[in-house]
């Protein structure tokens, strides 16, 4: 936990990842659990947040046919749980969370996608088809349960930001290479709205390893560690790659 009342002058920060996909369960990343974190552990990082898609291509692909939802949740955390598992004799922290799409286009298969930290495998397990939900009833569940949510890369492929209502922020700088996040306007619209904000490298391959991500101190070991340290200390230093 998170030693409260220290002295700033006391805390040392660290690097921390926010965004990342395994391509054990993310079907777009190019890369396993294992040499993920073995890339963050060796760039210096103290904490890296597994961020796997929580959407239909994921959790309602052919080979889960027949599954049940629980066994689809498992299934969903094991990208976690290798890199985790990588880890134990390191002092790289290694995090759950998820990147769910809502409102998702029957003709691209692209939604609004949110990140969300706190969620557990039991929560998963107990409320399925998150990605069903709309705006509201979504964030109002995930609200109840303490959780923090911020809309990923609002601006990619000319999309807008959703109505602030429906999260705690937005990520303002995605760092990703081969998309154009357009993070510029990103910085103008969590201005604008006084919001919490985050950054995350949106790792997918080896080259997007270490372009992004927070700073965070050190003696977080969960993620409610994670989600107190912005109801105290609100938005983090973000970690920003030149030209992103």
């Amino acid at each position: 936990m998170i030693e409260i009342g220290r002295k700033e002058k006391d805390v040392k920060y660290y690097q921390a990842e926010t965004h990342c996909h395994t391509s054990e369960v993310s079907p777009c990343s190019r890369i396993p659990a294992q040499y993920l974190a073995q890339g963050y552990a060796e760039a210096g990082y103290r904490y890296m947040i597994v961020t796997d898609h929580y959407h239909p291509i994921v959790l309602e692909k052919p080979e889960l046919h027949g599954k049940s939802w629980s066994e689809r949740i498992d299934f969903f955390w094991s990208g976690y749980e290798a890199a985790r598992r990588a880890m134990e004799e390191t002092e790289l922290v290694v995090l759950p969370a998820m990147e769910v799409a809502l409102n998702i286009r029957e003709d691209t298969g692209l939604g609004d996608d949110f990140l969300v930290y706190g969620v557990t495998r039991e929560f998963l397990k107990d409320e399925p088809y998150l990605y069903r939900l709309d705006y509201q009833a979504f964030y109002k569940k995930m609200h109840e349960n303490g959780f923090l949510v911020f809309q990923a890369h609002p601006y990619r492929y000319g999309l807008q930001p959703v109505e602030p209502i429906c999260y705690d922020g937005i990520e303002m700088v995605n760092t990703h290479p081969r998309h154009f996040s357009r993070n510029a306007l990103a910085v103008e619209f969590a201005a604008k709205h006084n919001l919490w904000v985050i950054g995350g490298s949106d790792a997918h391959g080896e080259e997007d390893i270490g372009r992004g991500g927070v700073m965070l101190p050190d003696g977080i070991t969960g993620t409610q560690d994670f989600i107190q340290y912005y109801k105290e200390n609100g938005s983090p230093e973000l970690i920003v790659t030149f030209g992103a």
